[in-house]
């Protein structure tokens, strides 16, 4: 099944600005729409109101407009996605259409294929040093385009006037709008050494019961750079090769 968007503008939506005085006020207070308070809501409910595809989306095809910023610099690539639920491939192309390199994630380690310099580097993916396109790489992207939780990895629920906080067991809090039921932000603390702080979801379609956001944006780990990615096309559940990058023999493996 092919799936083509229209074109959309790479606008991020402003975000909710939450404190350290929002997590801690008593649910008697009023709570404004950027203001979050404790709620007596149990996380079972929000749950399963959140769609989950594990057992019904099982792989994907893509491809999508990126805009890379980080201070002094902007980029714009072009990304060609395969991934199941174990590995993610992706293949960058630049604004005129060359293709610079592969990338290949298991969910441990990515190794990073660049065409242009003739070389490879395997990088773990907690604690490594993932910068610009690498930090969306290094995610899962079937995962992260399908992002689902249970209900008892969740400690604790807040609420705003639009949206619930989930926050889990491990630190991820999960931002989850009301009214439909779908994830809106993704927010991971600095001990998870992950290559990214936050994920936010925007544009979402429905398409033959899939869900699924058409705009997403990774901020990296110091909050300094981000990557907005607009998906133009996805093929849901095809039929996938083995996902691996062919080096060249004489292409060398460095590791970090």
């Amino acid at each position: 099944m092919n799936i083509h968007f229209p074109h959309f503008s790479y606008v991020v939506l402003g975000l909710l600005c939450l404190g350290l005085a929002a997590c801690s006020t008593t649910q008697n207070v009023p709570v404004s729409q950027d203001q979050f308070a404790s709620s007596s809501v149990d996380p079972s409910e929000i749950v399963q109101d959140i769609p989950d595809y594990r057992n019904s989306l099982s792989s994907l095809e893509g491809k999508g407009r990126a805009i890379v910023s980080e201070p002094g610099n902007t980029e714009r690539v072009t990304l060609l996605f395969s991934s199941n639920r174990q590995k993610s491939m992706v293949t960058v192309r630049n604004g005129i259409g060359i293709e610079g390199g592969q990338l290949l994630t298991d969910g441990d380690t990515l190794l990073v294929y660049n065409k242009v310099d003739k070389f490879a580097r395997k990088i773990p993916i907690r604690g490594g040093k993932l910068n610009r396109i690498n930090r969306l790489a290094s995610l899962n992207i079937l995962e992260m385009i399908s992002y689902s939780l249970d209900s008892n990895q969740v400690t604790n629920v807040l609420e705003s006037k639009k949206r619930y906080l989930l926050k889990l067991s491990e630190g991820t809090r999960i931002q989850v709008d009301k009214e439909s039921g779908l994830i809106r932000q993704v927010t991971q603390p600095a001990s998870s050494q992950l290559p990214y702080s936050k994920i936010t979801y925007d544009a979402y379609t429905s398409v033959e019961g899939f869900t699924l956001p058409r705009r997403i944006s990774i901020f990296g780990a110091q909050g300094k750079s981000k990557v907005a990615l607009q998906l133009t096309a996805l093929e849901l559940n095809p039929k996938l090769d083995t996902l691996a990058i062919n080096l060249p023999d004489d292409i060398p493996i460095y590791y970090q």
